[in-house]
């Protein structure tokens, strides 16, 4: 059995594109994966998305909207979780498609539009988002995060059991790659393993950080 733990930013492009080879993956293997999207916020995090969008990330006003943005999507996306896996993975991944767009915007009406469009209970969907046990699932992922050391999106990390119980596993920065994140998924080799084979490619994955952790 694979678990694969995917750290996302819930408006970022190359977390979206990260989700979809993930689930690319899974649906051509026969292997069991067990998989997560977890989003974090934090301030490195938010300076790797505006670097990526070409903003300013020395202006503060824009670094803290960009902040109160990501924080807004999180706890929208935590929120849809309490109503099932699929639906929630349709509305982040959906969440992040509008975020193609240019100046997009984070808001009720943007928030409920997407919830309608995947089936979500938006009078439901709207008491949960800022709720308590929804802020209290935010921290969870952040604590999980922080163990974890993650410090930018998309990052992944995967322990792979189907040579017995594993206490390490594989952590990759920048996985927005299907043909790495595939062998990342590679039934039967150990995340030591994995990260030999991943390490001579360096040459040709140089935005890659790998480490083995436990």
């Amino acid at each position: 059995m694979l678990e694969v733990f995917l750290f996302i930013n819930p408006i970022g492009q190359l977390c979206l594109r990260s989700e979809e080879a993930l689930l690319k993956i899974i649906g051509e293997t026969d292997a069991n994966i067990h998989f997560k999207f977890i989003p974090v916020l934090n301030l490195k995090n938010v300076e790797h998305y505006m670097q990526f969008q070409q903003q300013n990330s020395h202006d503060l006003n824009l670094r803290n909207h960009v902040f109160s943005t990501i924080y807004e999507a999180v706890l929208a996306y935590k929120a849809a979780t309490f109503q099932g896996g699929k639906k929630s993975q349709s509305f982040l991944m959906q969440l992040q498609q509008a975020f193609r767009e240019p100046d997009m915007e984070l808001n009720n009406e943007l928030v409920l539009t997407i919830a309608k469009r995947v089936g979500l209970d938006t009078e439901m969907l709207l008491e949960d988002w800022h709720s308590p046990l929804t802020k209290q699932a935010f921290d969870s992922d952040q604590q999980l995060s922080c163990e974890m050391n993650i410090q930018m999106t998309p990052s992944a990390v995967v322990f792979n059991y189907s040579k017995g119980e594993s206490e390490s596993g594989l952590l990759i920065e920048n996985c927005d790659s299907y043909e790495l994140l595939k062998q990342a998924c590679c039934a039967g080799t150990t995340p030591e393993q994995t990260f030999q084979a991943l390490q001579k490619q360096k040459s040709t994955l140089s935005r890659v950080a790998l480490h083995v952790i436990s």
